[in-house]
């Protein structure tokens, strides 16, 4: 295993437990200062710690690489853990939306202001540090589970900052004629801030069940393939080639038909190939790549799955 997939894993366990102990704090925190919005920002670092800690374990799937249960490797476990959890995100959500509708119909309630004001501004200290790293280490290890974990911390942040705001708005309020609005900052607080997050997580939903249905790479990264693989087309004066690609996390499935004017030797093209699959790899070393050379193309479509012709009565 290497140093970088070490580190992601490390990261991984540290944010865990950050998350673990933020929850932990969060719920007596809630309960002692009877804030909804508390309890939302300590139930999010819970169901956050949570599925951290089932990241790692997909991390390490990945890096398996392919087996006989798995003959493409297990690089789709990626989205489908990402789905997994933003759909369990968006329920609990949409759960704590209901409450929070239900506190302001009843009347709102009392909170302590400064037990919840005082969890608050550290967990904005501590959240915005941890989803800054994280976005460095990501970007560094080009992990699609630690860029996921960085945006959670990141949203994280969001929400206390936007809390602390609200704290500090109704600490102002006391003792004027506005008063009577205090009771019902706390659940507009909950029901604003789920309502602002979960388009993000909608977004995170479509673009990983994208990737899960083996949907073409964004077009930046086609244009990169293309842009490595003609270098080798020019000089070697082939054709032309069609690039085949899809994305799964971390990992590219790419296949590339080349086009040839003559014969040439196998050996020949395998060095052609050892060549463009090295420069891809220098790329993104997650990918699996097959080149196939070809000198008469008739062939690729019958390739294909197709509808047999059939005669309806």
């Amino acid at each position: 295993m290497s140093l970088s997939i070490k580190n992601e894993i490390t990261i991984l366990k540290l944010s865990t437990c950050i998350n673990v102990l933020f929850a932990a704090a969060g719920f007596i925190f809630a309960l002692h200062s009877r804030s909804q919005s508390v309890f939302f920002d300590a139930l999010y670092s819970f169901t956050a710690s949570f599925f951290t800690l089932i990241s790692a374990q997909v991390v390490r799937l990945v890096l398996k690489g392919d087996d006989r249960q798995y003959q493409f490797g297990y690089g789709a476990f990626e989205p489908l853990f990402i789905i997994i959890r933003s759909v369990f995100i968006i329920c609990i959500n949409l759960s704590l939306v209901y409450q929070a509708i239900q506190n302001i119909i009843r009347g709102g309630s009392e909170i302590n202001i400064y037990s919840a004001g005082a969890y608050t501004l550290v967990s904005i200290i501590i959240c915005s540090v941890v989803a800054v790293l994280l976005r460095v280490a990501s970007r560094k290890i080009d992990s699609p589970v630690l860029r996921a974990e960085a945006r959670s911390w990141m949203t994280d942040t969001l929400i206390s900052t936007s809390v602390l705001t609200a704290f500090i708005g109704m600490r102002l309020l006391q003792n004027t004629h506005m008063a009577w609005l205090i009771p019902y900052i706390d659940p507009l607080i909950t029901l604003i801030f789920i309502c602002s997050v979960i388009p993000q997580f909608v977004k995170q939903f479509l673009y990983s069940m994208r990737e899960l249905l083996t949907a073409a790479p964004p077009a930046d990264v086609q244009a990169i393939l293309d842009s490595l693989i003609a270098p080798f087309i020019r000089q070697e004066q082939f054709l032309g080639f069609k690039n085949y690609s899809a994305q799964r996390g971390r990992t590219l499935y790419i296949v590339i038909h080349v086009y040839l004017q003559k014969e040439r030797k196998i050996r020949e093209l395998d060095q052609i190939r050892k060549q463009m699959v090295k420069a891809i790899k220098q790329y993104n070393p997650f990918s699996d790549v097959d080149i196939v050379f070809t000198i008469d193309q008739s062939w690729i479509g019958e390739s294909v799955p197709s509808v047999p012709d059939i005669n309806i009565v």
